[in-house]
């Protein structure tokens, strides 16, 4: 089973929170979600795959596909993972694996204005 949970960590900002397991369809779910993040004029997103699970193989385009969203976010893309999917689901060639506690335990809701 699969949750996708979007809340704003911080003013401007959007969490995707993903818990369970990211198969392809899941995938298209967490693509869609973070598109209307930015369309919505947010200028950060954070990816929390700490929840996650298991995942497949053929999903993981789904972290890519986010992280290549950054272009488009004045602040980026954080990834948050644990220390078990590090390696696996989060592009190497890239540093946007970043851990904070800051992160995972603001769960503030402010809201992200459209520009």
């Amino acid at each position: 089973m699969f949750t996708l949970t979007l809340d704003a960590p911080a003013v401007g900002a959007a969490r995707l929170r993903l818990t369970g397991h990211l198969d392809a369809v899941a995938a298209r779910d967490v693509l869609h979600a973070a598109a209307d993040v930015v369309h919505g004029g947010c200028t950060r997103l954070v990816l929390d795959l700490d929840g996650l699970t298991s995942w497949d193989d053929d999903a993981t385009y789904a972290v890519v596909g986010c992280t290549r969203l950054a272009r488009w976010l004045p602040e980026g893309v954080d990834v948050v993972v644990g220390e078990q999917f590090s390696r696996a689901l989060v592009p190497t060639q890239q540093d946007t694996a970043r851990s904070s506690p800051d992160d995972r335990g603001a769960d503030t809701m402010a809201a992200c204005h459209a520009s």
